[in-house]
């Protein structure tokens, strides 16, 4: 690898070159001041994932190292050696992971920060472009210390019921699939396609973890993994809510999520009901959204990407034409990304009450409390047992707390996660499903900013 001197310098002029291309969203301001700068490359016009993380390279300003706190290191010798899997590693090369690190990292932090400490090459020059801290003394650092003997004690990995549900929802998948086509019934389909978009959300209590075969659930509805491990996992699990979120940004600018700037009638009153009617065509237009990437060199193929055109000629196979296997595998796609649209839009982060980028931020804005500030917690009953919780997107602020520990097992934190809420008095926003699906129609129409809820 190149000297750090000439590695960032190469990577500054990089990004003096792909400044031209940034779209007006820059002109944009954060809650958290000059530190949040917005990356531009996303929403209608540039859908692609890969531009935001180019965008993130840019801003992050380490060359071709990774950042952690102030102190940039080398790890491409330990992508092969990452206990979760080398895509982690890879993906987030020129960027700060210190959010990823500081979030993933539970059990054996002292022996974790030993190893990393191995590829130390240098102390950052410039401050983060991230307003997130870490304190020793904080809200995050103090739950982590509590939790790890937890952790240490039930582990991480998926539960015996986790698994057990989410291979049970595939079979379901598969009986309903094969029926739906062999018949050709629409009822069939419609109920195959709920069973895969249940078993979609319920595939990223997987991918927030260590490799396993079982993220490919995922691939099954259309959409990728991959994809959405930098999407989600890198990007929204870490900022929520705020301009580095790809996931708000998505429908910008017909869809404006953020009361960043002033929405006109159509944003207030016409498109909350129009992305109602959307849901269902979400994940075919993720295929296409994939399609010209791929066309414009912008992605690579990927293995698991074939899944969706597998079932297709699967189900073109078994249905009796190959006009009604089309049919069959689009209805089940529609039925399939309704489910997981419609529920992630309302499932825990967007009721006005929660922070949006605009809104006043914390004084001091520990990651933690942060988290917890854009998150909301379901409090109907019918959300409180596993099945629910895996397929819904359940139990969110303690998901966003703890994202690589399985939602079967966040149940053993809540105890530390409630003492530590009442030791720095803080509370979690709680609200039926109702107030989050109405919340959410509200925040789209929102363009007043709010206070600091603390303070009001």
């Amino acid at each position: 690898m190149a000297p750090l001197s000439s590695s960032i310098d190469k990577h500054k002029t990089n990004s003096q070159n792909y400044n031209a291309d940034i779209t007006n969203f820059n002109t944009m301001k954060s809650s958290f001041g000059g530190i949040f700068r917005y990356t531009g490359e996303r929403g209608l016009f540039h859908p692609n994932i890969f531009e935001w993380l180019k965008v993130k390279r840019r801003d992050d300003d380490v060359g071709n190292y990774w950042r952690v706190h102030d102190k940039l290191y080398n790890l491409e010798d330990f992508i092969q050696k990452h206990p979760g899997g080398q895509d982690w590693i890879d993906f987030s090369r020129g960027t700060d992971i210190t959010e990823a690190f500081e979030s993933s990292h539970f059990v054996n932090v002292k022996k974790v920060q030993q190893t990393l400490a191995k590829y130390y090459v240098a102390d950052a020059k410039e401050p983060r472009n991230s307003p997130y801290t870490f304190k020793e003394n904080g809200f995050y650092k103090t739950l982590k210390r509590k939790a790890e003997p937890i952790i240490k004690e039930v582990g991480m990995e998926p539960s015996q019921e986790a698994t057990l549900i989410q291979d049970s929802l595939f079979v379901a998948y598969m009986i309903l699939a094969v029926l739906a086509v062999w018949l050709d019934s629409m009822i069939f389909q419609v109920a195959a396609g709920t069973a895969l978009g249940m078993l979609t959300v319920g595939a990223h209590n997987f991918f927030h973890k260590k490799d396993s075969w079982r993220i490919f659930y995922y691939d099954l509805s259309s959409l990728s993994s991959y994809e959405w491990r930098i999407s989600h996992a890198f990007s929204h699990h870490l900022f929520p809510n705020t301009i580095l979120d790809y996931e708000v940004s998505l429908g910008e600018p017909m869809v404006e999520m953020l009361p960043i700037r002033p929405k006109s009638f159509l944003h207030k009153y016409i498109m909350p009901f129009v992305i109602d009617s959307l849901y269902g065509v979400y994940g075919l237009v993720q295929v296409a959204i994939r399609i010209i990437s791929l066309l414009q060199g912008k992605q690579k193929v990927r293995l698991e990407n074939a899944l969706v055109i597998l079932e297709l000629v699967i189900f073109m196979r078994l249905a009796p034409t190959y006009l009604a296997g089309f049919q069959a595998w689009a209805i089940i796609l529609t039925a399939s990304s309704f489910w997981f649209a419609f529920v992630s839009n309302n499932s825990a982060h967007h009721h006005p009450l929660c922070f949006h980028d605009g809104d006043e931020s914390r004084p001091d804005p520990d990651f933690g409390l942060c988290q917890l500030d854009a998150t909301a917690s379901k409090t109907d009953w019918y959300h409180q047992n596993l099945f629910s919780v895996l397929t819904t997107f359940g139990d969110h602020p303690n998901h966003h707390l703890f994202p690589t520990v399985c939602h079967g097992k966040l149940k053993y934190l809540k105890g530390v996660v409630d003492e530590t809420l009442q030791e720095f008095s803080e509370e979690l926003l709680q609200f039926t499903q109702w107030q989050l699906f109405v919340g959410t129609h509200q925040q789209l129409r929102r363009s007043v900013t709010h206070k600091f809820r603390k303070s009001q």
